[in-house]
């Protein structure tokens, strides 16, 4: 439960503050990858900062060279002789082949600092190197897995009460891992990816059954020699067999891990200290979508729904519900893509479970035990997904298991499809779970584009808007699919249910497209409008796009208003946001004065840590962040304001 407090501080620009030092430092892309290590030394690997330097100075042969970060023993002085560890930080864009900053760098570092038994190189690639000494004197330089944890000699067998949560640094670790699959398997990018999907899963299910020391784990030692990578293996295969039992709907029976040992050892090496199971839902949703949006190219209108629109889409529909009804609300997404829909409401129940689990009990561990188990259930039960790209479905699976599941509600099925032909097969038993008119909430962003139109005669018989208003009850030829999926989703909805749905703009303000306006309205109220900025699909398209929040006629106000004329007055809530948190390029925009300077505040947030006894353990943290310039948060905070006013009319 993040809660911002009221101590803020300003950022000068083009300037972060170096979480070793405390000083300012120019914002370069080689700087947030050293502060984010800095920071993960701290706090993962339990450093202090007065045993770090930052860009260190040592001798190499005649030169001066600066180390990124040079770390001592306790109570040593800071002296080259007594540096222990070396860590290089680079751009991800830099590969240990590189002549001036890859590997061979840090190993003439290592060499000239003779004391250093462990080095660590981050770039493209993330390395690292220890130092031994034969019998007759010689030294040699030999791969390992990790660093040691402050106070070991040489890193120790993981079980799960030392994992760590993963913060940013989790979409660099995603990013190297996909594309060391990529640049050393010889896979293209959706293969390699999938190789990833399967460790994931892997890794995910280890932390989730662990009773003593981690399987998905490898010693220095075994990264080392073929005999060791082999048993990584076997160790790996297993895991992956158990998965396919628990998730035979996502994996076939056949289906066999396919990187080589050496490219297995990388990525265990990469994600095997961190804790997939208690990452705060919002950087593991980051560093997912980074990973998954390398692998989508947009071709059939697929593009990433930003997370910060599923929040506000998914709090805005929730908001027009009393709160005891939220944990029974049927929720589908048709065209799901990835599970962001899917994934932000289960954050919304998670939050609301967790709330009263605290009333209930005054234990924070006890409550964030019940609140996971209880938003399990109910995603088991009432969460539900389509998409017609088998990949973004095991994407959206994946999505789901990490975090809490309802990943076995997922289809691979066209939505579109008239519902007599849906499969209903042990592993797709979508007539059973998907009916017609059996939905409260549908949250959806459809593919748009007249470049993928729907022309299929048999399936635009199936809608009413195919024909609306043309002469002779004639039919279109063809229709963009956001048009035909306007009427699939208030097919699927209960009468009075709600749909919140990306459209692009064109749908309302086109004088040629007033007819599906007119359509809409005869069927639905309009509760809310939200005009996007243009950036928020940047820079995938510049679509203009709206969230629009309709709710469904009853039959008794069809009928009211076919007997009248005249369908009743009511309010509409609108909006338009003028920020996002990003621009026309996907960076990040930061809120700041109007001197320029960034806003920086504390973030006081809960991290829920499993014990190895399986007991949740309740740490509070305190972190200095910068506060995007995204108001769709305050949007959604307004239209809360706003439903409170007009509930009665919403649910009536």
């Amino acid at each position: 439960m993040i809660q911002p407090q009221t101590l803020f501080e300003l950022i000068p620009p083009g300037k972060l503050r170096c979480v070793v030092t405390g000083k300012w430092r120019n914002d370069t892309p080689e700087e947030n990858v050293r502060q984010r290590i800095a920071r993960s030394l701290m706090e993962d690997y339990g450093y202090d900062a007065v045993e770090i330097e930052v860009e260190f100075s040592i001798k190499v042969g005649s030169s001066s060279k600066r180390v990124d970060l040079a770390i001592f023993p306790p109570q040593k002085a800071h002296k080259q002789e007594h540096v222990s560890i070396i860590v290089e930080c680079k751009r991800d864009d830099v590969r240990p082949t590189d002549r001036d900053n890859g590997i061979e760098q840090l190993k003439s570092y290592l060499s000239a600092c003779l004391n250093a038994r462990f080095g660590m190189w981050i770039g493209a690639e993330f390395q690292v190197w220890e130092r031994f000494k034969d019998p007759d004197g010689t030294e040699r330089l030999e791969p390992a897995s990790d660093i040691p944890h402050f106070g070991q000699d040489a890193p120790q067998p993981l079980t799960f009460d030392s994992l760590v949560p993963a913060q940013e640094e989790l979409i660099g670790v995603f990013k190297r891992c996909h594309n060391y699959i990529y640049g050393n398997q010889g896979m293209q990018k959706e293969p390699a990816f999938q190789e990833l999907l399967k460790l994931i899963f892997c890794k995910v299910y280890d932390e989730d059954t662990s009773t003593g020391e981690m399987r998905f784990y490898i010693s220095n030692e075994d990264r080392r020699a073929e005999i060791g990578q082999r048993r990584l293996r076997e160790r790996l295969n297993e895991l992956f067999n158990a998965v396919k039992e628990r998730y035979p709907y996502i994996f076939e029976t056949g289906e066999q891990l396919r990187l080589e040992s050496r490219v297995l050892a990388y990525v265990v090496s990469e994600l095997q200290r961190f804790s997939l199971l208690q990452t705060e839902a919002d950087f593991k949703g980051q560093a997912y979508e980074e990973l998954v949006g390398a692998n989508l190219r947009g071709d059939r209108g697929e593009f990433f729904t930003p997370r910060n629109v599923c929040e506000m889409a998914a709090e805005m529909v929730l908001a027009t519900y009393r709160q005891d009804k939220w944990l029974s609300l049927r929720v589908l997404d048709p065209t799901c893509g990835t599970g962001g829909f899917l994934v932000a409401m289960m954050n919304h129940w998670r939050a609301y479970a967790y709330q009263i689990e605290l009333n209930k009990f005054h234990d924070e561990g006890r409550a964030a035990t019940r609140a996971a188990d209880i938003v399990k259930n109910a995603a088991q039960r009432q969460l539900f997904g389509i998409d017609f790209n088998p990949v973004l479905v095991r994407a959206a699976q994946m999505n789901l298991v990490m975090h809490g599941d309802g990943s076995t509600n997922v289809f691979h099925i066209n939505s579109l499809l008239p519902p007599g032909e849906w499969p209903n097969t042990p592993q797709q038993p979508v007539k059973d779970k998907i009916k017609l008119n059996s939905f409260d909430i549908i949250l959806t962003n459809p593919p748009f584009g007249s470049k993928i139109p729907i022309d299929d005669a048999h399936l635009l018989e199936q809608f009413s808007l195919a024909r609306f208003e043309m002469e002779n009850g004639q039919r279109r030829a063809s229709m963009p699919p956001e048009q035909i999926f306007i009427e699939r989703n208030l097919q699927l909805l209960k009468p009075g249910g709600r749909l919140a749905i990306v459209l692009p703009d064109s749908i309302l303000s086109n004088p040629g497209l007033a007819f599906i306006r007119r359509w809409i309205l005869q069927r639905a109220r309009v509760i809310a409008s939200i005009d996007l900025p243009q950036v928020t699909f940047e820079p995938h398209t510049g679509t203009q796009t709206s969230v629009l929040l309709l709710q469904k006629k009853t039959d008794t106000e069809l009928q009211i208003e076919r007997e009248t004329a005249r369908p009743r007055d009511y309010e509409v809530f609108m909006a338009t946001p003028q920020a996002v948190g990003h621009d026309r390029r996907g960076g990040v925009e930061y809120l700041r004065t109007p001197e320029g300077e960034i806003i920086e505040y504390v973030k006081e947030y809960d991290v829920s840590r499993k014990t190895a006894n399986g007991q949740v353990m309740v740490e509070r943290k305190h972190q200095k962040t910068k506060a995007k310039h995204d108001q769709l948060p305050e949007v959604a905070l307004f239209f809360r304001e706003w439903a409170g006013k007009h509930m009665r009319w919403l649910n009536g």
